[in-house]
């Protein structure tokens, strides 16, 4: 699942939940590119623990977060700019087969 999208976390960002993931590169950069949380190493408790307690300790850091996961998924991740993405992948394959 290295390279699968997390529909968990994206229905998180839409709540306006700031995010707590494995730092598996994809979502790494999902997290970090939206500003929507922090990320932690999965096999290092004590690295979860700092992740929790970070944003535990910043309560404006937390709603900012939340704040930004909800505007990207409003902006960028969501099925009306997905569909519009794969019906020009469509049309660009009926163009390339003629």
């Amino acid at each position: 699942y290295l390279d699968a999208y997390p529909v968990k976390m994206f229905e998180y960002m839409a709540a306006g939940i700031p995010l707590i993931c494995s730092d598996i590169p994809l979502w790494k950069k999902i997290v970090e590119e939206n500003s929507c949380g922090v990320t932690a190493d999965p096999l290092d408790s004590a690295s979860i623990a700092d992740a929790i307690n970070s944003l535990l300790q910043d309560e404006d850091m937390m709603k900012r977060m939340g704040t930004a996961g909800r505007k990207a998924v409003e902006n960028k991740f969501n099925w009306k700019i997905e569909s519009e993405k794969l019906i020009q992948l469509y049309k660009s394959l009926l163009i390339n087969e003629d």
